[in-house]
């Protein structure tokens, strides 16, 4: 059986595995793509060579000059480009070496943590035994158990009256008038007007009998206000009762470990939080550079169609294809070598165009399957899949089918269908009287500790605090 944990390593060294085959291949095709221009330069010699066997002073002078000039032209161009894919080549390497580094430091980490854990796991059964037989726990659990209670039925109330006074306020701000009054402060030492406004506001007031539903909406408006502050203030007794809760079973646990597990399991996850963001901004900047490289590579950056158009546009001309018939059509020796060398070139250049022709659509199809790989590591994360807790029974996820993955076999979507069905989440051991729903366990594990502090809605009737050993929340009524 797999772990989470391993399963998400063997993808993400894969990822990487590919990753460096792509970077092999943009040099390869980098190469040939320097090749072919160095192929044209030399057939643009050799057409200059012809020249001057077939034309007067003049026309071959003429001749090398244009030749010479789209060949320095094009030169230029190459010499800038090279140089510009040497800056992001280093680059490239930096950010590579970095991220070797932090891999490095993150599978240092990783290892600590699950030592942590799997100890953490161990010792559960003893810390259970410990505390269940702790009249001092016992006590506390019964007062957090209470307070969970009291913050329920706090916050039912608070969302209880809200709703009231939604309810039975309407009739009260439909009336233009009394709301009028009411801005106004009418009937409180708020209220500052004087002379006629203030007759006029008494006779309005006499109206709508203001005195009467002045009084009635202000007890109706500020007994939401009081139970929304009690249901915080309940919220916080609880919180702070499961916190001492939690430091009974963090406590126990230190005594059985010699050490502070928890604490521990806590800091190396904090640092490989840490690293995962400095892996992903890495991430991201490789990407940038890699698909700059990948188009430098290809030929199709600037500078090379620049160059590329400046000896093509030479080579093609009407001018060299008469030097050409002209050449076949004399008994010269020279003349005939130097034709053989330009045919020759030809079928080199369109050899290497081939070969760069079809290193491109191998080049495509790896930045597809890797785009796959990440797709599924991003679905492995997302979904928690990498967590302490995580099991795998199908073992051909990390071989058989990885391998189908990585050569394009398979696509992503059906990988992370073989792993959500092979998918199980693991049991902790004891009998789940310490760290009673998760409550002060590392978020790191999981299932097994859930999430750390109190997920409360207040106003909605609804309390919820801690993760579970099995997922699920703490409601009132569970039992501990």
């Amino acid at each position: 059986m797999l772990t989470g944990r391993q399963t998400l390593g063997t993808i993400e060294q894969s990822r990487e595995d590919l990753r460096r085959e792509e970077a092999e291949l943009s040099k390869r095709i980098e190469r040939s793509t320097r090749s072919l221009t160095d192929l044209q330069e030399r057939q643009s010699e050799a057409y200059r060579d012809l020249a001057r066997f077939r034309l007067n002073t003049d026309a071959a002078g003429a001749l090398n000059t244009r030749l010479d000039s789209a060949a320095r032209e094009a030169r230029r161009l190459l010499d800038k480009r090279s140089a510009d894919y040497k800056v992001l080549t280093d680059q490239l390497r930096h950010c590579e070496a970095e991220r070797v580094e932090l891999q490095k430091s993150r599978l240092e980490f990783d290892s600590g943590r699950d030592a942590a854990e799997n100890q953490m796991d161990e010792l559960m059964e003893a810390v259970d035994g410990r505390l269940e037989n702790d009249s001092a726990y016992l006590a506390q659990r019964e007062r957090t158990e209470k307070a969970l209670a009291t913050a329920e039925a706090a916050a039912q109330k608070a969302a209880t009256s809200e709703k009231d006074r939604q309810e039975k306020g309407k009739a009260y701000e439909a009336d233009p008038l009394f709301i009028y009054l009411w801005k106004r402060g009418f009937g409180t030492p708020d209220y500052s007007h004087r002379g006629l406004v203030r007759s006029l506001d008494r006779w309005v007031a006499g109206l709508v009998r203001f005195q009467d539903a002045r009084a009635n909406y202000a007890v109706l408006t500020s007994i939401p206000d009081k139970m929304a502050r009690h249901a915080e203030r309940c919220a916080q007794n609880a919180e702070d009762e499961q916190q001492k809760l939690a430091d009974f079973s963090r406590n126990a646990m230190i005594d059985a470990a010699g050490t502070d597990l928890v604490g521990t399991i806590e800091n190396l996850s904090d640092q490989i939080e840490q690293i995962d963001g400095e892996l992903d901004g890495l991430d991201r900047r490789i990407e940038t550079l890699s698909g700059a490289l990948a188009e430098f590579s290809s030929g199709e950056d600037a500078d090379f169609q620049k160059a590329e158009e400046h000896l093509s546009v030479s080579l093609q001309a009407d001018d060299l294809n008469d030097l050409w018939l002209a050449a076949l059509d004399t008994p010269s020796p020279e003349d005939e070598k130097t034709v053989q060398r330009i045919a020759d070139f030809r079928e080199r250049i369109e050899q290497v165009a081939r070969e760069i022709r079809q290193d491109r659509e191998l080049q495509r199809d790896m930045s597809r399957r890797r785009a796959e790989l990440a797709d599924v590591i991003k679905r492995f994360r997302s979904n928690g899949y990498g967590s302490w807790e995580s099991t795998f029974s199908d073992d051909k996820l990390t071989t058989v089918l990885l391998g189908e993955l990585v050569k394009g076999a398979i696509t992503g979507a059906e990988y992370w269908a073989r792993a959500e069905r092979s998918h199980k989440r693991r049991k902790p051991r004891g009998r789940r009287v310490a760290f009673p729903k998760g409550s002060g366990l590392p978020k790191s594990m999981g299932g097994f500790g859930g999430r750390r502090g109190a997920d409360r809605k207040r106003g909605s009737g609804s309390f919820k605090t801690g993760g579970g050993f099995g997922g699920g929340g703490f409601k009132t009524g569970d039992q501990f």
